[in-house]
């Protein structure tokens, strides 16, 4: 018997006799095993059109409050019936694109809404029935950002290489050069394509990286430092960021980049190659991105197929630094509760999760489920909280290394659940890919809980399958059991 734990998965690499698989679906990453991917579970009715944008957050009462944008409607999430109602500035239709979208922020009791076709709009939270005009007459603007104690605005239609902030602790003061409202145009590095949000952020360029450092009681309010020439974001929507976590996709990669400047491709030789190869160079912008608020996991929704629709995940845990895929099918995908807890608060691992009323012991904790909605095809609300989804693992290729002919016997999968599918891979030549060929899935033995199943071959590869509702834990491995067959 031979022991092997689950590969990981690099697609981007050999399989042969190696610890990578090309194939791991709806799982995610845990420590020392694979846990389930829960699957979608729509709780809201749908938007009357695709979702441009949306922001979940905590209300003044502890509760939820979810905002979402269409091309020519804000709307707010009503937590009782599940119905969306339209909290537009009367009289006003928006003018909203998908080149256009939405982005929000909440900047204390402001929610902020901003495209570049319209005004910046804010709605009070505790206060505002509909959304209003932005106060202090700002610029139009694609992305807005909290920069500390600022509202900062940027990729501004007319002054696309600036970003520009607000007043000190005042998001609708807007006159520059007074209460440190000013703006900072880069000369070299293209658009603007979007920032963290920190104290001193991270700013992204089309060519560029900067940081800015807030210089309380200067007149200058912000310096800036290009630390990166030459390099910057192709997707500016793929960018995700929690506290010193910001992660990123340029053209041919993705990539993590640290308060000092350093840059690390969390994806090379693993998944950059079979991503953007896939990916056709036109949907690369559309890359989305959003934050696990409390697990170390960041994940990229991904349109292979051009349709308007996110078909896949890529699901990154930078914890471990490993990676795995989800399919989806979704419009849209945003940090959002799960069992009634919000985690807005939590974009640092040492908040104080008492004072968030927040039980480590709660079930929303166990078996590190995601923290993850998203918009569905038609447009409704929900959050990946269901029961497991399928979930499928293809082993890396098995070949003795002198070359001789294998006869495998049994099979033992280490896994919560004897409700596992196995079908087996035989070939003799790799040079004949094409010729894998593959048995029927067979099931567990319910007196060994074994696979009994008989092959022979030079190379093997299991494919396991857990089917959707599925309740299991963990996937650690497999035990499987080779004999010599000689070598023709």
């Amino acid at each position: 018997m031979t022991l092997f734990p689950i590969p990981e998965y690099r697609p981007d690499v050999a399989d042969i006799n190696s610890n990578f698989t090309d194939e791991i679906r709806n799982l995610l990453v845990a420590d020392g095993s694979y846990i389930p991917m829960p699957s979608f579970a729509a709780t809201s009715q749908s938007l009357p059109k695709r979702p441009l944008g949306a922001v979940a957050l905590r209300s003044l009462d502890g509760g939820v409050a979810v905002f979402a944008g269409t091309e020519d409607k804000l709307y707010q999430l009503d937590n009782t019936d599940m119905s969306w109602h339209s909290i537009t500035e009367k009289d006003v239709n928006y003018s909203a694109t998908e080149s256009a979208p939405w982005s929000f922020a909440c900047f204390g009791n402001y929610v902020i809404a901003v495209n570049k076709n319209n005004k910046p709009q804010v709605f009070v939270l505790g206060k505002s029935q509909f959304f209003r005009d932005l106060g202090g007459n700002p610029p139009q603007a694609g992305t807005v950002k909290i920069w500390g104690d600022f509202v900062c605005l940027m990729q501004l239609p007319d002054n696309p290489n600036r970003v520009h902030w607000s007043g000190l602790n005042n998001a609708e003061f807007w006159t520059v050069g007074e209460n440190n409202c000013d703006y900072q145009d880069f000369p070299e590095g293209g658009s603007v394509q979007g920032s963290s949000e920190a104290t001193n952020p991270i700013i992204f360029l089309q060519n560029a990286i900067y940081f800015a450092t807030f210089v309380p009681g200067s007149d200058i309010t912000f310096s800036f430092q290009k630390v990166h020439d030459k390099r910057g974001v192709k997707s500016p929507r793929s960018i995700a960021c929690r506290g010193a976590n910001v992660f990123y996709a340029d053209e041919g990669g993705f990539f993590q980049i640290s308060a000092d400047g350093a840059i690390t491709p969390i994806g090379f030789e693993k998944v950059d190659r079979s991503v953007f190869t896939r990916l056709n160079a036109s949907h690369i912008s559309d890359i989305s991105g959003a934050i696990d608020p409390f697990y170390s996991r960041v994940y990229w929704a991904v349109d292979y197929a051009g349709r308007g629709i996110f078909d896949e995940m890529l699901v990154y845990d930078w914890g471990l630094g490993k990676w795995s895929t989800v399919t989806i099918n979704a419009a849209f995908i945003l940090p959002i509760y799960i069992s009634g807890y919000t985690l807005d608060g939590l974009d640092n691992v040492n908040t104080n999760l008492d004072q968030l009323g927040i039980s480590l012991d709660s079930k929303a904790w166990q078996g590190g489920a995601p923290i993850l909605g998203a918009f569905s095809e038609n447009f409704s609300l929900g959050t990946f909280s269901g029961s497991p989804m399928e979930a499928a693992i293809t082993t890396q290729e098995l070949g003795a290394t002198d070359g001789s002919v294998q006869r495998m016997e049994n099979l033992l999968c280490l896994v919560d659940t004897d409700q596992v599918r196995l079908s087996i891979g035989v070939r003799f030549r790799r040079s004949e890919r094409a010729a894998f060929v593959w048995s029927k899935e067979c099931q567990v033995s319910n007196y060994t809980q074994r696979f009994h199943k008989r092959s022979r071959g030079r190379y093997h590869r299991f494919r396991m399958r857990i089917p959707a509702g599925v309740e299991w834990h963990h996937l650690k491995g497999f035990d499987v059991s080779f004999t010599s067959a000689g070598r023709r």
